[in-house]
């Protein structure tokens, strides 16, 4: 057994804490898996009610003695009303960046989506020209949605699950009705990696220069027909768009 838990056993303690850290005052959404009753020096094991989801930094002092185990009893009791404080961010800051938003690809276009006259998914750039990533999660609920703000994420309450590793490159969030949204960053380095990775497009007639940072979007809207998976685009009655490639343009896909 080694100490990475099974993927059920991190749901359990992810939405234990409300998705954050729960020391007080913390709230940092890039969860760690700390054994502690009893610790993993005593008995290897992967039972949820005697471990807890911590930040890096906690969970290096929790395994230093910094927290009684009774407090960490407390820490899962109390857990659940930590989701106020959790938020996150994305330190993947550049001045290009290739969007690959339901299996298409969008370069130097500010706006990916936008959804009667208004933007949901799209960049701004700071005053070091770097990207910023912003997107509001469509609903067919009434229901408030977690959402994106100049590469910063915000929860809101009510998600199903929220996984975020300490690498701080990925997110998914997921809601109880279906909806959901995935963002994951990382680097394009050559021709050979873009085609291993999208074997279906034409990444040698793209118009760009690798290598590039990419990042890549999914996000359905339950019970709505709209849906950026990962391999496609749909809209509409039966529409589809897939490993289409749109660079300087005003604004990718519009739906009025």
């Amino acid at each position: 057994m080694n100490r990475n838990p099974p993927t059920e056993v991190k749901r359990t303690l992810r939405e234990e804490v409300g998705f954050g850290c729960p020391v007080s005052g913390c709230g940092l959404p890039y969860l760690e898996w700390h054994h502690f009753d009893p610790p993993w020096h005593v008995t290897n094991h992967h039972n949820p009610e005697g471990m807890i989801a911590l930040c890096r930094t906690h969970h290096i002092q929790a395994d230093h003695g910094a927290f009684s185990v009774e407090q960490l009893h407390e820490l899962k009791q109390s857990g659940k009303d930590n989701w106020r404080q959790v938020s996150g961010k994305f330190n993947w800051m550049r001045n290009r960046l290739l969007a690959v938003v339901g299996g298409n690809f969008y370069y130097e276009t500010p706006v990916i989506f936008k959804f009667r006259k208004q933007p949901i998914i799209w960049f701004e750039r700071d005053e070091n020209k770097y990207l910023l990533l912003n997107l509001y999660m469509l609903s067919t609920s009434n229901e408030p949605r977690a959402y994106i703000k100049n590469n910063e994420w915000y929860n809101v309450g009510g998600e199903e699950d929220i996984e975020c590793p300490p690498s701080a490159k990925k997110l998914r969030i997921k809601y109880p009705s279906g909806d959901l949204v995935q963002i994951e960053f990382f680097a394009l380095n050559n021709v050979d990696d873009a085609e291993k990775r999208y074997p279906d497009a034409r990444v040698r007639g793209w118009p760009i220069e690798l290598p590039v940072t990419a990042v890549e979007v999914t996000n359905i809207v339950a019970n709505s027909g709209l849906e950026f998976n990962a391999k496609e685009t749909k809209f509409g009655n039966g529409n589809v768009m897939k490993n289409c490639f749109a660079s300087n343009c005003g604004a990718g896909l519009a739906i009025s």
